[in-house]
């Protein structure tokens, strides 16, 4: 490998990597095929324009106009913009889930009538990794708002630019994800399913102790090389400790370029005496490392979250990946005929998207649509029709109670904190399946998700990262 290919690759897999560990990232898991009824649900739905999952009244017909001056919209339009990294050379496919979503979501509610009678034009916002700040050019010019969308160097749409920086032209934002701690400190943005550098989840923690008391008594990470893994660490160090009883081990590092042979850290794994191993870094990564792991007959039990959600983990065999436990704050695909918001996702994604990514990030970029669709909505209502950017960032964060019609667990956006549900999933055989807690069971405290209570972390340690803050805006 050149030193030019180095220096490129090593962001990329950095913020892949940070992507995946800080917010759940994609799986290119399936949701298996719909049933008819379920597809005929969908049909009506679309035709009606009225309802995804269980919240009413998404999209249909009005007379909503978009507040002057605020993108440049035709009539009849509202100009949205979707951020990806889909065509960069080292990474084809980056977060392609976002934009597939999307268009499928965007066709879905303009068929119903759009937005309060508004049609979604989506601007494609391909940042190609290294080409943030040119299109954030575009963004600020054209574009009403992004939504849907993240770059993986989210970091770059701050540029201290009139023209290109995300705050000086007032641009508002309710992402797929956020990676950066600049990110997910400012305002003017609106997370669906909370990830701030500053708090983490402890439920999965807690329900792992419960479920594996051995294997969780001495735990080790493994994490890539890089300053920008390391906040990632640092928020599962803090659920780590308030979670307590669980013996933190010295973490491992490994080049975030990867290895050629992960034998001798599999084997540094082994020696330091871990009963379970959480992985900061890619799927396809992770599975070399897990068959070394298996290798050298180490058997305890990996923890991870979202981003392990991943049929990339079986790469190196089922056998590898085998008991691998995942933390999710959606209803896993494989449950798709019991979610029917979810159900939905994978039929709209079918018909306007046919070759489209199935992927959890999708789940999330439409989370996103769904809160500034409804939140753009109230505004028209209460605005006489007019729809601005300040309204609809603050209708947003006034929401307490999301799931997205049924998507994923109950969050507060408003709050910018992780929410306290979650559900495990294991790998079986090569396929996924739900761990814990049991549907309808003693610890579902709803929709099949387990809300202990008091369960997020908060990050004590300095991030070295000054928030963002746009006046205009609320905090």
């Amino acid at each position: 490998m050149t030193d030019v290919s180095r220096r490129l690759l090593i962001p990329l897999v950095a913020a892949v990597s940070l992507v995946a560990a800080s917010c759940g990232a994609s799986g290119d898991e399936s949701g298996g095929e719909s049933g008819g009824e379920q597809a005929e649900t969908t049909t009506t739905v679309a035709d009606t324009g009225a309802s995804w999952g269980d919240l009413k009244n998404v999209c249909g017909p009005g007379e909503a106009t978009v507040a002057p001056g605020e993108g440049t919209s035709a009539p009849g339009t509202i100009n949205v913009a979707v951020g990806s990294d889909r065509s960069s050379e080292i990474r084809p496919g980056l977060n392609k889930e976002l934009w597939d979503a999307s268009v499928a979501f965007a066709e879905w509610c303009n068929a119903a009538g759009g937005i309060q009678g508004l049609q979604i034009e989506l601007i494609d916002a391909d940042g190609k990794l290294f080409e943030v700040e040119s299109v954030m050019t575009t963004i600020c010019t054209e574009a009403f708002a992004m939504v849907g969308g993240a770059f993986t160097q989210d970091d770059l749409e701050f540029s201290g630019k009139a023209g290109s920086d995300f705050h000086q032209c007032n641009m508002i934002d309710i992402p797929g994800f956020a990676v950066s701690p600049t990110k997910g400190l400012s305002n003017g943005q609106v997370q669906v399913i909370p990830n701030p550098p500053t708090k983490k989840s402890t439920q999965w923690l807690t329900d792992f102790k419960k479920l594996e008391p051995e294997d969780s008594k001495k735990n080790i990470v493994v994490y890539g090389e890089l300053p920008s893994l390391q906040v990632v660490k640092t928020q599962y160090d803090a659920a780590v400790q308030q979670v307590g009883g669980i013996e933190q081990l010295p973490g491992l590092p490994y080049p975030v370029t990867g290895l050629s042979d992960w034998t001798p850290l599999a084997q540094k794994v082994k020696d330091s005496g871990a009963t379970s191993l959480y992985w900061i870094g890619e799927p396809s990564n992770a599975a070399n490392l897990f068959k070394a792991l298996r290798d050298q007959g180490w058997e305890g039990t990996i923890i991870n979250e979202t981003n392990i959600y991943d049929d990339k983990v079986f790469a190196a065999g089922p056998t590898a990946a085998e008991g691998i436990i995942v933390r999710t704050a959606y209803h896993p695909f494989e449950e798709a005929d019991q979610w029917p918001a979810v159900q939905q996702y994978l039929d709209t994604l079918a018909q306007y998207v046919p070759d489209g990514k199935v992927a959890s990030l999708g789940l999330q970029s439409t989370s996103a649509w769904l809160l500034f669709v409804t939140s753009a909505s109230t505004c028209a209502e209460k605005n006489g029709g007019v729809i601005d950017r300040t309204c609809v960032i603050t209708e947003a964060e006034a929401v307490e109670d999301w799931t997205a019609g049924g998507l994923h667990a109950s969050s507060d956006p408003g709050r910018s904190e992780p929410t306290e549900c979650g559900l495990l999933v294991v790998a079986k055989g090569g396929k996924w399946e739900r761990l814990y807690p049991e549907v309808g069971g003693t610890d579902d405290d709803g929709d099949g998700f387990h809300c202990p209570p008091d369960s997020v972390a908060t990050v004590t340690e300095d991030l070295g990262v000054e928030a963002k803050i746009n006046p205009k805006y609320p905090n």
